[in-house]
């Protein structure tokens, strides 16, 4: 009885993770101050719902952890609010798109100006300046992570 009343409120957890990460209010600015041990569930969580629309990644939970720190970082830094107020899916999905491991089908170039546009990848180019190289050459090369 007791490991059935642990396992059902570990589901319960997770379905409220998974919930919780698919809605506008988890926005970047809330993800420093997230527990670390909660970090890859909610990616995963992330990763799995744009599964359901078809998009799949080749990177794991990890690496969008850290680049999730790295770029919640980056925008507090500079004060990129439009970013610190964007759900941490949307900004996951930009990183995805950025790295070349936004996968649906449409070539990753095309996909990348029409979801992000050159406003934001001429913003983002500092940070992510190997990583859009490779996105222009429709993923031909290896980006390095910065």
């Amino acid at each position: 009885m007791r490991q059935t009343l642990s396992i059902l409120c570990l589901l319960l957890s997770l379905l409220a993770i998974n919930t919780y990460a698919q809605t506008g209010n988890f926005n970047l600015e809330d993800w420093p101050q997230t527990q670390a041990a909660l970090k890859p569930m909610y990616v995963k969580a992330i990763l799995e719902q744009a599964g359901v629309h078809q998009v799949s990644f080749t990177q794991p939970a990890e690496f969008y952890v850290a680049e999730l720190d790295k770029f919640a970082a980056f925008a507090q830094e500079k004060n990129y609010r439009p970013y610190l107020k964007t759900s941490v899916a949307q900004n996951l999905a930009t990183l995805a798109v950025i790295y070349c491991d936004w996968n649906n089908g449409i070539p990753p170039w095309e996909f990348a100006h029409k979801y992000l546009g050159d406003k934001q990848l001429e913003l983002l180019q500092p940070l992510y300046s190997d990583a859009i190289t490779k996105l222009q050459n429709n993923c031909d090369q290896p980006a390095k992570t910065q």
